[in-house]
C-alpha cells in the first residue's frame, strides 16, 4: 500500500458499525448507504507546505484539532 489518500471513518447502518477505509481515488470505492465520519486528505499536497516530509507531525495535528464531540453527535444521529 502506499500510504496516501483519504482514511474513512464512516458507520454502516447494516450492521450498526463503524469501519475506515483507505480510498485511493474520490470516485472509486465509495460505499452506498454507509455515512462518513471522519475524513483525513493524506495526499502530500495536504501536508507538504506546513510540514514537509514529517507526515506523521501532520496526522498527529490533524487529532489534536478534532472536535469529537461533534463526531459523536454525527454518530447519535
Amino acid at each position: 500500500m502506499r500510504g496516501i489518500d483519504w482514511v474513512i471513518l464512516a458507520f454502516d447502518p447494516q450492521t450498526d458499525r463503524l469501519f475506515y477505509l483507505w480510498m485511493s481515488q474520490h470516485d472509486i470505492g465509495l460505499l452506498v448507504g454507509t455515512r462518513p465520519f471522519l475524513i483525513i486528505d493524506i495526499f502530500e499536497h495536504a501536508f507538504l507546505i506546513d510540514y514537509g516530509l514529517k507526515r506523521n507531525d501532520y496526522v498527529e495535528a490533524f487529532f489534536n484539532v478534532i472536535d469529537w464531540d461533534r463526531v459523536e453527535k454525527r454518530l447519535a444521529a
